[in-house]
């Protein structure tokens, strides 16, 4: 059965013992963000280097952007921006907060790693807009089988 994971530390958590057994077999991985080695994945060639054209590593630039995205926070226009300024602030420091973090990883049983909100804002302003990578990335992420290359 071909099938596609979301997360790799998810992966490793719900999997562990199929993939100490060998029942599962990766054969690539998407890292998010670029450059990321998840240990124990190292191995595998990025999915990027599978890409056949320009169109595609476009595609493949908006899923990374979307999936280090996670939950984002959003606000609605015309927010005044000392109450933006306020929330920022709280955000990065309950984020830098190292109990925050030991909790994070309690309860989720993941290292947190937040996008902080620059880097946020820099990735939104990078992301495709050209019509036909919106409409694949929304076939892509949408139920049913993956559309023809």
């Amino acid at each position: 059965m071909d099938g596609r994971i979301n997360n790799p530390d998810t992966l490793m958590i719900r999997n562990a013992d199929l993939l100490a057994k060998g029942a599962i077999d990766i054969h690539a991985i998407m890292e998010v963000p670029k450059g990321l080695k998840q240990p124990g994945f190292d191995r595998l060639p990025e999915i990027e280097e599978f890409a056949k054209s320009e169109r595609e590593r476009r595609l493949l630039a908006m899923i990374r952007t979307f999936r280090r995205f996670g939950t984002p926070s959003i606000l609605p226009p015309g927010t005044p921006k000392e109450q933006v300024k306020i929330l920022r602030e709280a955000m990065a420091k309950m984020f830098n907060d190292p109990e925050f973090q030991k909790d994070y990883k309690k309860f989720v049983g993941e290292e947190p790693t937040p996008l902080m909100l620059e880097e946020m804002e820099r990735a939104v302003k990078e992301l495709p807009r050209d019509p036909e990578i919106v409409d694949l990335f929304k076939k892509l992420n949408a139920a049913g089988p993956l559309p023809a290359r």
